[in-house]
């Protein structure tokens, strides 16, 4: 009995390192989506420019929408700050941002010196939206189609390749009609 005492610490170091390996091998940009083919939660939430004006999850219905998941302290949401302008005027999407767990005022400090790459934005100061999504973290996007549901999201900094590898397929299928990207 005393020697089977022995190898219990050494079975759950075992069962742990197997767990860590099998989550070593997954993409994290790739992690699983809460949202996946399923309409955008119900949300009303204030508009981050406009005080007096409200977001909801209406808003994301009638037009492809790209939604970036940013923080005005972090660092990657700054840098894919110019990608994101550049792709926001293709006209093919609406670019809207999700200002995750800030302050109104570092948001807008952001926005004034980078340039707004938005449409518009949610202000989420508790994170309440976000934790709906899913949002692991900053920077996230999310493409939305037409009626609303969320088909897919990116963990992680857009950049060029990103983009035409993950988004610009989806987006062209979203456009041709297809229910699915």
């Amino acid at each position: 009995m005393t020697r089977l005492k022995l190898f219990i610490p050494l079975l759950l170091v075992a069962v742990l390192g197997i767990a860590l390996f099998i989550g070593l091998q997954k993409d994290p940009h790739q992690l699983g989506l809460i949202q996946q083919d399923k309409p955008m939660p119900a949300f009303v939430a204030d508009d981050l420019l406009l005080r007096n004006r409200t977001f909801s999850e209406r808003d994301f219905q009638g037009q492809i929408t790209v939604l970036n998941v940013w923080a005005s302290w972090c660092p990657s949401c700054k840098s894919e700050f110019s990608f994101l302008k550049e792709i926001g005027q293709q006209g093919e999407f609406t670019l809207f941002g999700l200002n995750y767990r800030d302050t109104r005022a570092a948001a807008m400090k952001v926005l004034n010196e980078l340039g707004n790459p938005y449409f518009r934005s949610v202000y989420d100061p508790e994170g309440k939206l976000a934790m709906e999504l899913g949002v692991y973290g900053t920077p996230e996007t999310y493409l939305i189609d037409a009626r609303g549901v969320v088909r897919y999201r990116y963990s992680g900094e857009l950049n060029a390749d990103v983009w035409k590898a993950e988004f610009v397929p989806k987006i062209e299928a979203l456009i041709k009609g297809e229910s699915r990207p």
